[in-house]
């Protein structure tokens, strides 16, 4: 089964989508919303990658954005990212996924710079958040983690 998103879609595929086009060049804030920027950066990347301009992310355009999907259940799940969707993150981890995180965090209460790198303070924001949340308190963000931060994950 083929992943579509367009316009007015939200959700993890979304976000595995501005994570890819932020790879290919663009700036997007990765919050799950196909919003007028996702939808202008599609539609130039489309344009730029000889594809038909449709703002429609369907196969075609997946495929030019190098993204695969292990899609049995249909949320979208990024090759080599976890089945929920999400990339397993721990100390010293860098990038998209870590500014995800570390916004999250922050949405949740906790202080912290915003930088995508998972140091010291990253670590111990997400040991707290894992005993306060009754999860197995490894310092390392994979399924369970990432389910439990869902609740503080913007819907902008």
């Amino acid at each position: 089964m083929s992943v579509y998103v367009q316009y007015g879609s939200k959700g993890r595929a979304v976000r595995a989508l501005q994570e890819a086009l932020n790879e290919a060049g663009y700036s997007l804030d990765v919050d799950g919303d196909f919003g007028d920027g996702t939808d202008a950066a599609v539609r130039d990347f489309q344009s730029s990658n000889e594809l038909d301009v449709d703002g429609v992310v369907g196969p075609d355009t997946w495929s030019a954005l190098g993204v695969s999907f292990d899609d049995d259940d249909g949320d979208g799940a990024k090759d080599g990212d976890d089945e929920e969707g999400y990339e397993e993150v721990g100390r010293g981890a860098e990038g998209d996924a870590v500014s995800f995180l570390q916004e999250t965090l922050v949405a949740a209460g906790y202080e912290l710079d915003v930088d995508g790198i998972f140091g010291r303070d990253t670590e111990r924001a997400v040991r707290d958040f894992q005993s306060n949340h009754g999860l197995d308190v490894d310092g390392i963000v994979g399924d369970n983690t990432w389910a439990a931060l869902e609740e503080f994950m913007g819907d902008e």
